[in-house]
């Protein structure tokens, strides 16, 4: 059995296992029907706290499925996920989760259950951005990324504008520009990007990636050969040279 509270003016859930037997599919999808309750109303999640002496497992596989849809639907929902556990499996799910989840994901000890609380409901500052550039041919997609890009500059910015161009052209040109201003990419933006590029893979009629990050630049150009369009890389200062030929039919 799962006890589910949501405090509203926090903006946060917490959850909580209550017996050692195996979670149930109903559990799950009590805790997905009280978060899709709050979501009808509230733009986000702030934050999902859950708090476990021990974590009991599923009783069976239908209760695995929901618990992984319940994650599935929601990781771009939910801002920030706090594990308050001294369980040793449970304290060491943050650094596997973060690979797969959008959210910001912390474990907490049991006597720190407030400050859990504290974290899960502040709002995070955007330490990045994309700044859209619009002086370039219509059919092209040119952006400079700024800060620490996370998967809500993603969600938020960057997916939008290419899908309304690929709405109006059809294939479409992308400049991704990595500035000065650049420090790196959460691991929920380098999931967007990565899901992302296979999804629109053949929506692309031609790439400039323009960076002095050596590590980015090495990898543009080892997926270069397997992108069905041209791509071609940049160094900052090659910038003009990025744009002419990006806008070159």
């Amino acid at each position: 059995m799962i006890y589910i509270e949501m405090n509203e003016m926090e903006g946060i859930a917490i959850v909580r296992p209550e017996e050692m037997t195996g979670l149930t599919q109903a559990d799950f999808q009590q805790v997905t029907d009280k978060i899709d309750a709050y979501l009808k109303d509230h733009d986000r999640l702030q934050g999902l706290v859950i708090v476990a002496e021990f974590f009991p497992g599923w009783e069976d596989f239908a209760a695995f499925t929901t618990h992984i849809k319940l994650i599935r639907d929601h990781q771009n929902s939910i801002s920030k996920v706090a594990i308050v556990s001294d369980n040793p499996l449970l304290s060491a799910a943050p650094h596997v989760i973060d690979h797969f989840v959008n959210a910001s994901v912390r474990h907490f000890a049991l006597s720190d259950i407030q400050e859990a609380k504290v974290w899960a409901a502040e709002e995070e500052q955007r330490v990045g951005r994309f700044v859209i550039l619009d002086d370039c041919p219509d059919d092209v997609v040119a952006i400079r990324a700024e800060g620490t890009i996370t998967s809500r500059d993603y969600e938020e910015v960057l997916i939008p504008e290419i899908e309304k161009k690929i709405k109006a052209h059809g294939k479409v040109k992308m400049l991704y520009w990595c500035g000065n201003g650049f420090e790196g990419f959460s691991a929920g933006a380098m999931w967007d990007d990565a899901r992302f590029g296979l999804t629109h893979l053949t929506d692309f009629s031609k790439i400039a990636f323009v960076s002095d990050v050596e590590w980015l630049r090495t990898s543009m150009k080892m997926f270069a050969p397997l992108m069905p369009a041209p791509v071609k890389v940049f160094h900052n200062a090659e910038i003009e040279e990025a744009r002419k030929w990006i806008a070159e039919s």
